[in-house]
């Protein structure tokens, strides 16, 4: 190798490990703050003293703090690398606009409260965090995959994680009845709050899982990783904090079983039947994984109860007999839908990655 590619070779590995360490950066970010914003929420069900140094906001802002020093990182990574970092520009931008976004929503829900007081679950500067988060995770996701051939295990579902969590806070906004305040009424429809939870929760479980054992080269292990540690997340910022629901927390465990048999299937079968086995199994789960916020959204259809906090689990195993028969079939067809689309983009690209290497 002479000198000037030994140079190029030098800047590209120093660039590749900024960019790197950014993205790793923005993603466990992120992740702090989705898991903060979900204890949060259980909070405010349970009606807890909140100030602006309450655990949950301090767990928010140090995913946020993390999240700007990533992105930091990254920006200056991209600037200095030139024509070098040019395949990995589209990231960047998603990971700036995300940050930004977040950190944008801080002032605006400070002057939204300031106008209306206390506000619901979906709101403007919320709308704006969390599509903040689920873009900057995508930025995170994708410019990792970029920066490496094979992503170690617990970087996927750090990287995995924080889209999951985010989206499921956008379905969460658009299908539970916690929105409406004293100047305005944001509550969906009960009607429509079933419909998108009944289809957009077992696509995004499909589509995560299924995209992390996409990144794992299907090796079996990494998507029950990912489901394990959405499952404890869930423990620790919805249950845990709610005493009336600590018993039912070996029923939640429960939902692992079917995330580890779907990563068995497209772990040791190359049968095009496995993807969709896979899909329809771990969408399946939607209603066991999304316990208990998912009790309020049904209810609102199926048993017209009040919910109090110390009801969640008696009303949703009143409830679960009758719901799930229904849900069923479009369950299992939203979560192939899922398992499809990640199969696309994964031919794509390693289509890409070959005319890239033939190139």
């Amino acid at each position: 190798m002479n000198y000037f590619r030994y140079q190029e070779y030098l800047e590209v590995y120093g660039l590749g490990r900024k960019l790197f360490a950014g993205y790793v950066l923005v993603s466990l970010g992120m992740l702090l703050a989705a898991a903060g914003g979900s204890w949060d929420i259980t909070n405010h069900l349970l009606n807890k003293p909140e100030t602006f140094f309450a655990p949950p906001h301090a767990v928010l802002y140090s995913g946020a703090a993390s999240a700007v020093v990533g992105t930091v990182l990254v920006f200056f990574a991209s600037k200095s690398g030139g024509r070098s970092a040019g395949r990995m520009i589209w990231p960047v931008k998603l990971v700036i606009a995300g940050v930004v976004m977040l950190i944008s929503a801080a002032p605006v829900d400070f002057g939204w409260h300031s106008a209306f007081g206390l506000d619901g679950l979906f709101s403007p500067p919320h709308f704006v965090l969390v599509s903040g988060m689920v873009v900057g995770s995508a930025g995170a996701l994708a410019g990792l995959a970029q920066s490496t051939k094979r992503l170690p295990s617990v970087l996927i579902v750090i990287a995995i994680l924080p889209i999951w969590l985010g989206a499921s806070g956008m379905i969460d906004m658009l299908s539970l009845p916690f929105s409406e305040t004293e100047y305005f009424n944001f509550n969906p429809h009960p009607t429509l709050g079933v419909v998108v939870a009944t289809l957009a929760f077992p696509f995004l479980i499909s589509a995560c899982l299924i995209g992390s054992s996409a990144l794992a080269g299907k090796r079996f292990g990494v998507l029950s990783m990912a489901g394990a540690a959405f499952i404890i997340i869930g423990i620790l910022t919805s249950i845990i904090p709610n005493s009336a629901l600590t018993p039912t927390i070996p029923f939640y465990l429960s939902s692992i079983i079917p995330i580890v048999a779907a990563d068995a299937l497209l772990a040791f079968s190359r049968s095009r039947f496995s993807l969709y086995a896979a899909g329809t199994i771990v969408s399946l789960a939607f209603f066991m994984l999304y316990y208990p916020l998912i009790t309020y959204t049904y209810n609102e259809v199926f048993e017209s109860k009040v919910v109090w906090p110390s009801m969640i689990a008696q009303i949703y195993f009143e409830m679960i007999q009758n719901v799930f028969p229904l849900v069923a079939f479009p369950t299992a067809a939203m979560g192939i839908l899922g398992a499809l689309l990640i199969d696309r983009l994964a031919r794509n690209k390693k289509y890409y990655n070959n005319i890239q290497q033939l190139s």
